[in-house]
């Protein structure tokens, strides 16, 4: 993500926890992503054969139903031709969200997948390792063969068996014989 789109979600955000909407401009970006994400969308915002108002009228038709401060912010982007930045908005808002409410985003890789009983105590120990709520991510990846991989703010928890047995390969090959 880009540092520029960080600086939009930033104002979006004061904006928003100014008018007391955080959540509302939360979700309505949400479901703006895929299609801001969308190859034609992205067509349509970035050539140069499209003009300014047809631009402006794929602007409005995104932001139609939206928050104003979401709309605003649309226009203001088009109007200083920073469309590159739309698809980045939500994942830097989000991540502006998610640290004022003290959470962060997990991974979890097992090899098979978990139920809810697992996720929740796999949830509580991330909880106890970070300090904050985590949002974790489930990855079904067989190779793992068993245990688990948590990633947590780029840090790796690693106890699959698949580590374990690379780190045994390793010590038998600095073994002298």
């Amino acid at each position: 993500m880009t540092l520029l789109a960080k600086r939009y979600a930033t104002a979006l955000h004061l904006a928003a926890k100014a008018g007391n909407a955080v959540t509302q401009v939360e979700s309505d970006l949400q479901s703006m992503h895929a299609d801001l994400n969308d190859r034609r969308t992205q067509a349509l915002l970035q050539s140069p054969d499209v003009t300014s108002a047809e631009r402006l009228r794929v602007v409005q038709k995104l932001g139609a139903g939206h928050h104003a401060l979401v709309q605003n912010l649309l226009h203001v982007v088009l109007r200083r031709r920073r469309q590159d930045v739309l698809s980045e908005l939500y994942p830097a808002y989000l991540a502006l969200c998610m640290q004022e409410r003290g959470e962060i985003k997990g991974v979890v890789e097992t090899p098979l997948p978990l139920g809810s009983d697992d996720l929740a105590r796999l949830q509580e120990m991330a909880r106890s390792l970070t300090g904050k709520t985590c949002v974790l991510t489930v990855r079904v990846r067989p190779e793992l063969l068993g245990g688990v991989r948590l990633v947590l703010a780029n840090v790796l928890y690693d106890g699959s068996v698949q580590s374990s047995l690379q780190q045994l390969e390793q010590k038998l090959m600095q073994t002298s014989i």
